[in-house]
C-alpha cells in the first residue's frame, strides 16, 4: 500500500490572498478617515478583486488535485 500525498494547498497563494484582503480592508478604513496607504495607488475594490482571483485560482488547483487523487483510487 502506497502512502497518499496530502492535498495541494499553496501557502503562497493563500498568504498572498489574505494579505491583499487585509490591505483592502485597511485601505478602506483609512479612506473613511481621509488617509491612504502610500504604496497602494488603486481603489480598495481592485485589491479585493485581486485577492478573490487568487483564492479562486487556489481552489481550482485544489479541486483538480482532488479529482486526480480520486481517479487514481478507481
Amino acid at each position: 500500500m502506497t502512502s497518499q500525498p496530502g492535498l495541494y494547498t499553496a501557502p503562497a497563494f493563500l498568504g498572498t490572498a489574505f494579505l491583499l484582503f487585509g490591505l483592502a480592508a485597511l485601505e478602506k478604513l483609512l479612506n473613511l478617515f481621509g488617509g491612504s496607504i502610500p504604496f497602494i495607488n488603486v481603489y480598495p475594490r481592485q485589491v479585493l478583486d485581486w485577492a478573490v482571483t487568487i483564492l479562486v485560482f487556489e481552489i481550482a488547483l485544489t479541486l483538480r488535485q482532488m479529482v486526480e487523487m480520486r481517479q487514481e483510487r478507481e
